[in-house]
């Protein structure tokens, strides 16, 4: 989040820290105007309350699954024994011989029915090993999921992980078809479109009449919960001034984990899922409003030359901020200009000019086309490993809620640690280092003894520290490796790639309910992979986000490729020798 995502969510920064203006500033540089803007103000502090609460409920919507969707203790219905109108699970007519049998050995009585010898006399019309067709569940942790909604046990108890991996593919699909859309329509239209879009399919879901209703529901308000997620990250950050880009972006994903946090609280005390989905999805409605409260980002304006209606934005934004943006930064270029007198020149780089022109380019340039496939990879790695760490949880011990809670909990201090490490250490040491500690971390989880139960919460839950670390840092990372007109389309792709990783994570959490150690392994051994592979990726750390293709290129100086560094090493001591030469 970003917004997992997910979001998948961006980040940028900027080297430019002088303010005072120069002559040769380009006119409608973003990075610049923004600085003139101030770094908190009033335009600034109206983006960050609509995000900070918009940002609470996408990944919380998906996470809640895990009490939504959770599988309570349950048994056979013992026909003549059992009342018809209110059955119990811990029933009167049971013995404590066979109420111990139940606690403790529960699965001989949830698909067929225990041995004959076991049975009261009140049972009729039972053989051994006769399959069950009605079931009692224990209510005293959920009164109602869709497990029992559905009748999802036994012969169907595979629906559970097909809908949790659908929903990941619902992200999937969503990453891809309307991931596109801020950079395709604008980041205010997008995010009035899928916030109505995640709202009506998330509160239709609470009204599910059939399983095959519910899942394909729950695809749909996937593919608009991580697109709503990415519009969202997009539209705050370019609307922040460089020098807290980075802070902002993991604020924002405290707040990310925070309505995680606050789902697992209300998962305590609302234990229907009916009400649980309407107490999350309804308050989403509030998102359709910023269509009317927030101002579309001067930066898409003016990549895609609506200068005027930038130019308006601005001079808004200033009078907010009681600040003053130079004349010469809010200069029309001259094929936009009402007077054709008026010199202004302005680039015109056929290759940048639009979204697809430039992801084409994208894909056509070795080093870009690199730097993508490793993101693939670190992004699918990033997903699998957190998610699959979340719904995990329930495998840890029999109190879901605790688990949940613990979790989630560890992300808040990693987003924090984050922050500062970022700009201390750089984005790709961050990656590096949070794939390759949280790989360990996995495998140690994974490996310890079984009835090590502390050692296996402590390593999980370490784990689980610097993944979340890692997954901020590569949607930061990805924005600032492409150009501005693609950055949402490659955030996109990225997202959509990765979320294979998170269509494998249910798999995974299903698999850990019978193999523990297995998935944890998993886990540890591709991110150990990948973590080699994030070598190659540029460092990104103090320079200028890439406007253009060939602005994207030249950050391929800032990799670590032991070939390219001798003979960069070797150009530059030319260049120094030329230079003391001329200087003669």
């Amino acid at each position: 989040m970003k917004n997992q995502f997910v979001t998948w969510a961006v980040a940028m920064e900027s080297n430019k820290k002088d303010v005072p203006s120069k002559s040769d500033d380009e006119p409608f540089d973003a990075d610049i105007i923004l600085q003139h803007l101030g770094n908190t103000g009033s335009f600034q502090f109206r983006f960050f309350i609509c995000l900070a609460y918009a940002i609470l409920f996408p990944m919380a919507t998906i996470l809640v699954f895990n009490f939504t969707g959770a599988t309570p203790a349950h048994r056979c219905f013992v026909d003549g024994c059992d009342d018809n109108l209110s059955p119990q699970y811990i029933a009167d007519w049971m013995d404590e011989n066979l109420i111990t049998d139940l606690e403790f050995d529960s699965k001989h009585w949830q698909c067929e029915f225990p041995k004959l010898v076991i049975l009261p006399e009140c049972a009729v019309n039972i053989t051994v090993n006769d399959t069950c067709s009605r079931w009692i569940f224990d209510p005293s942790i959920f009164s109602s999921t869709i497990v029992t909604e559905f009748l999802l046990v036994c012969d169907n108890s595979w629906k559970t992980t097909f809908v949790s991996s659908l929903t990941m593919a619902g992200f999937m699909v969503g990453a891809f078809f309307l991931g596109p859309l801020p950079d395709v329509i604008g980041r205010r239209k997008a995010v009035l479109i899928l916030s109505i879009w995640m709202s009506v399919f998330g509160i239709a879901l609470s009204f599910s009449r059939s399983y095959e209703e519910f899942a394909v529901l729950r695809f749909l308000n996937g593919m608009g919960c991580i697109a709503l997620m990415q519009s969202l990250a997009i539209w705050g950050l370019e609307a922040m001034a460089p020098s807290v880009r980075v802070r902002f972006i993991f604020i924002i994903f405290c707040f990310q984990s925070l309505g995680n946090l606050l789902t697992g609280l209300l998962a305590y005390f609302v234990r229907d899922w009916v009400t649980l989905q309407l107490y999350l999805f309804v308050p989403t409605i509030v998102i359709i409003t910023y269509f009317f409260i927030l101002p579309e980002s001067t930066r898409w304006l003016t990549v895609n030359k609506r200068f005027e209606e930038a130019k308006v934005i601005y001079k808004r934004a200033a009078k907010l901020n009681k600040k003053k943006i130079p004349p010469h930064l809010l200069v029309i270029p001259v094929a936009n200009c009402p007077d054709p007198s008026v010199t202004c020149p302005f680039p015109d780089n056929s290759e940048d000019a639009s979204a697809w022109m430039s992801i084409w380019h994208v894909f056509k340039t070795p080093c870009l086309l690199k730097r993508l496939l490793i993101l693939f990879c670190t992004w699918a790695s990033a997903l699998l490993s957190y998610y699959g760490l979340s719904y995990t949880a329930s495998n840890l011990s029999k109190d879901i809620h605790l688990n949940f809670i613990l979790v989630i909990l560890v992300e808040i201090p990693a987003y924090l640690v984050g922050m500062f490490a970022v700009d201390a250490l750089g984005r790709r040491l961050i990656i590096n280092i949070t794939l390759i500690l949280g790989g360990l971390s996995c495998l140690v989880a994974g490996l310890v003894p079984q009835n090590c139960y502390e050692l296996i919460v402590i390593f999980s839950l370490i784990g689980k520290f610097f993944i979340s670390m890692q997954i901020v840092t590569v949607n930061m990372l990805t924005a600032e490796v492409f150009p501005t007109a693609s950055r949402g389309l490659t955030i996109g792709l990225c997202s959509t790639v990765g979320k294979v990783g998170g269509i494998l994570a249910p798999v995974m959490s299903a698999i850990g309910a019978k193999n523990r150690s297995l998935p944890y392994i998993v886990f540890g051994c591709v991110n150990l992979i990948v973590g080699a592979l994030s070598l190659m990726l540029p460092e990104t750390k103090g320079l200028p986000i890439p406007a253009t293709i060939q602005d994207a290129k030249d950050l391929e100086s800032k990799t670590l490729d032991l070939i390219g560094c001798c003979r960069k090493s070797q150009q530059q001591r030319k260049l120094t020798l030329i230079t003391s030469y001329k200087s003669i």
